[in-house]
Parts: structure tokens; C-alpha cells; sequence
């Protein structure tokens, strides 16, 4: 079955609204043609897997800040110069959020972006209205891809949803599951919803409890999965929240470590902070089998563009998923 259905929350909240799940198509950049199109995904015993393992990044890039295409080009440049350090990119995932719908077109006209990604979704009319801004999931054409969709939160006041990428790898030692020589993993690209005020706190949580749901869900069945992305984790119990939803956070601090070298947002913000500098994004995941996920690096507390101005108010996560 693929995504597309309404998806019920056992949360209060959104008792009478489902969350509503459709189904995205990939698509790839045709450079005899020089226009993205769709991609029809190969039958699976067509297409067989060939990664063990699977980096992950996560960045929000900041659709508020002035001069978006300059900086959407000045985040796809350091991502590929600094963060996975060449022209060719190694088998990877990047979960963009706040994409800005003026900057998408710019995302999809920069060569490396053509030339190694497929892209989920390729305009701003999947996001929610206004569309103004939204989230955009790159996957390094090498990696097996199963199905994508998007989810519509059936609380926010902030337009906020998550991409769902169902991608396929193969166990670098099947006997571990079973003889099995293929596992589908579920990626989800999220940004919850932002601030403390009104019904923020409720929506958030409802949020991240669906996306949670999302990784266990059996029609699609995933083997295990992963969460990145925004979670605008600023409420006293934003750590607790993870953990009661069965996940793990390779990333949450050490009782040895300083908390703020863990911190993704606030250090460039010259106004007064409405909040402290805080870890706001994070990558988690569910613990199944010998799925393993790395503690993420931070990165981009130097990503400029080449007028100098910051990339982004966030820096990014980098980690890699094992099976």
C-alpha cells in the first residue's frame, strides 16, 4: 500500500481531524532533456540494494532571513565542499526544512543537486497553503528508493508537516535478521511546530507523537527508522518526550559533556534571544535488531555566503545509520 490514506492520532488534540498522509513521487534530473522528471521506481527484485550503511543530514535553512537564494546556493555549496568534502557525494539523505518557495527553484537549478539527487517534493504545492515555505528530501541516486509521502499535521498553526522516504538496504551480515538481504528503512524529515505560545506545546507533542507512530506503522511496514530534523525541542521535557516514544537520541549530552557544545540554534542571532541557545534539531531513531545510528557532528558554525552573511540561524546534523 502507499502512502495515501488519513492517518488517526490517539491524541485528544486531534480526536476529530485525522492527519492526512499522501503519497509523493521521486524525481531526477534529465540532463538530455534538462528538466527534472518524474521517476518511476524499479520493481524491487529489479532494484537491489547495495548499502550497509546510509548518511544522514539534517539543516533548517532559514526561510525567514533575507536573501534566500543566495543562501539556499551558499547551503548546497557547503554541504557539498565542507560536510561531504567533494563533487561526488557518498550514499546519503539530506532532510532540508524552511525551505523558501523562491529559493526551491534556485535548490533545483544547482548543478550538483542535478547531477546526484533525486528530490521529494519538486515544487511548493505539495506544501501546505500558503506555501510559502516548506521541507525537501535529497537522496544520492545510488541509494534503493521504496516510496515517498508527506503528512499533514491535523494540528498546526504553522503549516508544518514531514516527509516520509521509505529506502531499502541490505544487512551487512543477513544472518543477523533472519537471512534477510534487504530491509526497508523508514527517513522522516519533520518540523514541529515552533514557540511556547497558545497551543504550541500541544501541537508539538501530537506531532512528534504521530511521526513516532510513522516508524512503526504496518501497512507500509518499515524494519526500523528514523526521525530528523526540526523539532524545536525547547519544552522542559523535550528530552523525556523522545523517550517515551520508544526512541533513542544518539545525541543527547553526556552527564560529562557541556550541554551548550550539543546546541544547533541561537548562536547567531544578534537581537535579544526570546530563548537560550538550545538543541532544537536532533536525529532519533528506533531501536530494532542491530540498527544502529552514530552520536550526529554539528555542523555549519562557519557556513557563510559569499556576501558574508550567515546560511542559516541553525547549524546541521550529520550522522550515519548502520544495519
Amino acid at each position: 500500500m502507499s502512502f495515501d490514506y488519513p492517518y488517526h492520532s490517539s491524541s485528544s488534540s486531534s480526536s476529530f481531524r485525522p492527519h492526512e498522509l499522501h503519497a509523493l513521487k521521486f524525481y531526477r534530473f534529465h540532463g538530455r532533456k534538462n528538466c527534472w522528471k518524474h521517476y518511476g521506481v524499479q520493481r524491487e527484485e529489479e532494484q537491489r540494494p547495495r548499502h550497509h550503511d546510509l548518511q544522514i543530514i539534517t539543516w533548517n535553512v532559514d526561510f525567514q532571513a533575507g536573501r534566500v537564494n543566495e543562501r539556499i546556493v551558499g547551503a548546497i555549496d557547503y554541504l557539498k565542499n565542507v560536510v561531504l568534502k567533494g563533487n561526488s557525494p557518498p550514499h546519503c539523505i539530506i532532510l532540508l526544512q524552511e525551505v523558501h518557495s523562491k529559493a526551491l527553484p534556485v535548490l533545483l537549478a544547482h548543478p550538483w543537486i542535478q547531477r546526484y539527487f533525486f528530490i521529494t517534493p519538486i515544487d511548493n504545492l505539495k506544501w501546505p497553503i500558503p506555501n510559502i515555505y516548506g521541507n525537501v528530501t535529497l537522496i544520492e541516486r545510488s541509494v534503493s528508493i521504496k516510496e515517498a509521502g508527506i503528512l499533514y499535521f491535523a494540528q498546526t498553526a504553522m503549516s508544518r508537516t514531514a516527509l516520509v522516504t521509505d529506502i531499502r538496504l541490505a544487512p551487512l551480515e543477513p544472518e543477523i535478521y533472519r537471512g534477510r538481504r534487504d530491509l526497508t528503512i523508514r527517513i522522516v524529515n519533520t518540523h514541529l511546530e515552533s514557540l511556547k505560545e497558545g497551543d504550541s506545546v500541544e501541537f508539538r507533542a501530537d506531532q512528534l507523537d504521530i511521526c513516532a507512530k510513522l516508524l512503526r506503522m504496518e501497512d507500509p511496514p518499515a524494519y526500523g527508522g528514523v526521525i530528523g530534523g526540526d523539532f524545536n525541542a525547547i519544552d522542559e521535557d523535550s528530552a523525556e518526550q523522545i523517550h517515551d516514544r520508544r526512541l533513542l537520541d544518539p545525541g543527547e549530552p553526556s552527564g560529562l559533556a557541556d550541554p551548550k557544545d550539543s546546541h544547533t540554534w541561537g548562536f547567531h542571532e544578534t537581537k535579544t534571544l526570546k530563548f537560550p541557545t538550545c538543541r532544537m534539531d536532533k536525529i532519533v531513531f528506533t531501536p530494532r535488531g542491530e540498527l544502529t545510528l552514530d552520536p550526529p557532528m554539528i555542523f555549519g558554525q562557519d557556513a557563510r555566503t559569499e556576501e558574508e552573511e550567515w546560511v542559516s540561524d541553525h547549524y546541521g546534523l550529520l550522522t550515519k545509520l548502520s544495519v
